[in-house]
């Protein structure tokens, strides 16, 4: 099985990169590695997506490879990439 563990965060009109949500507003971009720690904990053989739109935009696709390769590279359990369109 897979999951999507947090879709669209990015949102590169924003001076940090991030879209503003409840979770955001009250953990701060923390709450995506605590996402994925908990998701990993109730679902350990599941593969773990991080998902969003408009990544033809330089902008946004720059931002999601640097935040993924950030998760990688603190041990966050991230196993994929999701890239939704419609």
């Amino acid at each position: 099985y897979d999951r999507d563990v947090v879709n669209e965060v990015i949102d590169p009109n924003q001076s940090d990169g991030f879209r503003r949500s409840p979770w955001f507003d009250v953990i701060g971009p923390e709450f995506i590695d605590r996402a994925f720690q908990v998701a990993r904990e109730v679902a350990p053989t599941a593969e773990l997506y991080i998902n969003d739109f408009d990544t033809t935009s330089t902008a946004k696709r720059q931002f999601l490879f640097d935040l993924v390769r950030d998760l990688k590279n603190r041990g966050i359990p991230v196993d994929g990439v999701g890239i939704q369109s419609h």
